[in-house]
């Protein structure tokens, strides 16, 4: 039995299974799952054919399903090992901490880099919270993948940049740690020194 094993309340999730028939025949799938549910016997299929059955949760929780079949003759098979899903209401991880420069120029332009992980290997989009605004979200990409994002400071100090994430259905991940940056007034700094 094969299929996925992490999921949403609501999420439809699709199941396959296989089996063969020393003689060739017929077989028929029963599942039996850990909330109680216990459809009957499924229709007659060829036998070593996938056959997938779907199934929705409404809350979230651990579930494990098992499935046997039967040929025409009516002999059971043993029931499978089992088959554990996880329905959680998943969202992005946090990102790991961006990273980039940690002492800029007032007013130049500065690139910095941030990734994160989905649970369900979603598309994430990143945005950037760069301590003086909070920038736009970034484009959907792949799970893992860097993202960059560029910005310029117009007022000298320290300054903490974070990234957080979010998935096509909205869910936000938290903000992650800081990276901090020291913006420094360089013409001060020249005016300093005459």
């Amino acid at each position: 039995m094969s299929g996925a094993d992490k999921g949403r309340p609501g999420d439809t999730f699709s199941f396959s299974v296989l089996s063969v028939d020393r003689d060739g025949d017929s077989v028929s799938y029963r599942f039996s799952w850990s909330d109680s549910v216990q459809p009957g016997w499924s229709r007659w299929y060829p036998e070593g054919i996938l056959y997938f059955a779907k199934r929705a949760f409404s809350d979230t929780g651990e579930y494990w399903l098992l499935v046997k079949a039967r040929d025409f003759k009516l002999g059971e098979s043993d029931w499978s090992d089992s088959f554990y899903v996880w329905v959680r209401d998943y969202r992005p991880f946090t990102p790991r901490r961006p990273s980039g420069p940690d002492t800029v120029a007032l007013g130049d332009t500065v690139g910095f880099t941030a990734m994160a992980y989905h649970p369900l290997n979603e598309r994430v989009a990143l945005q950037f919270d760069w301590g003086d605004t909070l920038g736009e979200w970034s484009q959907f990409v792949q799970s893992g993948s860097f993202v960059w994002q560029h910005h310029a400071w117009f007022q000298g100090g320290w300054f903490a940049v974070r990234a957080r994430a979010r998935d096509s259905t909205g869910r936000v991940s938290d903000w992650s740690g800081p990276e901090s940056v020291l913006v420094i007034d360089t013409f001060a700094l020249r005016e300093l020194r005459f």
